[in-house]
Formats: C-alpha cells, sequence, structure tokens
C-alpha cells in the first residue's frame, strides 16, 4: 500500500486536521475535500478519516501535494479560522510516507480517499514505468 501511495504524485506534506465540532464521518469526507479544492483546485490529496479517541467525532490524516508557492502557514491559518486545530509538516522521505499508511490507512475499519490530478497520475505512471 505504502508504494502505491508514494507513487501516486509527489507528496510535499502531511496533515492533521480536527473539528472543533462534533463532525460525522459523513461531514468530514465532504469538507476535507471541499476545503482542499477551495485553496488551490488541482491539489492532490490522500487522506483518511479516523474517529476521535476521547470525544465523538472524526478527525483527517492527509498526504497533500502540489502545493507550489502554497505556504503551510496559511493553510494551518485557514483551516484553524474555519474548522479548528490542525497541524501540517514536510515529507521528508518515502518512510514518512510508509509511517503514514501503516498507522492511518492499513486500520481496520479505515476510510479513506484520493485526488490526483491528472497531470500528477500521467507523471507518476511514467516515472514508475521508466525505473522499473
Amino acid at each position: 500500500m505504502s508504494e502505491w501511495v508514494n507513487g501516486l504524485c509527489k507528496w510535499d506534506w502531511i496533515g492533521h486536521f480536527t473539528f472543533r465540532f462534533e463532525a460525522s464521518i459523513w461531514s468530514t469526507q465532504k469538507r476535507f475535500p471541499e476545503f482542499m479544492r477551495d485553496l488551490v483546485p488541482d491539489l492532490n490529496w490522500f487522506f483518511a478519516v479516523e474517529q476521535n479517541p476521547s470525544r465523538d467525532g472524526h478527525h483527517v490524516h492527509a498526504l497533500i501535494g502540489n502545493v507550489r508557492e502554497l505556504r503551510r502557514k496559511a493553510v494551518w491559518r485557514q483551516w484553524f479560522e474555519r474548522y479548528g486545530r490542525n497541524r501540517i509538516e514536510p515529507i521528508r522521505s518515502f518512510a514518512d510516507v510508509s509511517r503514514y499508511c501503516a498507522k492511518y490507512v492499513c486500520k481496520e475499519r479505515a476510510w479513506w480517499d484520493v485526488r490526483v490530478a491528472r497531470a500528477a497520475s500521467v507523471e507518476a505512471v511514467a516515472e514508475f514505468s521508466l525505473g522499473s
């Protein structure tokens, strides 16, 4: 799973996004992609929804790519103002993606979704094919 996710595109950030309110799984599944599309229409993301451990509701763990000139601090501020706490960190290596997949995606009852812009997915396929 980690190799597949890592091969989808170049991931720039890993983010952890919470909600001030008790977000249902359906609300979480809807609000995170809407937020990302509002930032930059062609951002790439892979996100997993996880139930909150200490209260009702859900939160998001995400890989984000194709950020270009977008700044983590600006994204942090916009999410915080709209929804609540979050943390966004740079991806430094394939090991970061592997840990993400092992911790959030491969869990029992995990729900996840992915969005990769056409140009990024074609590039990832070309790189995979050439590298094999």
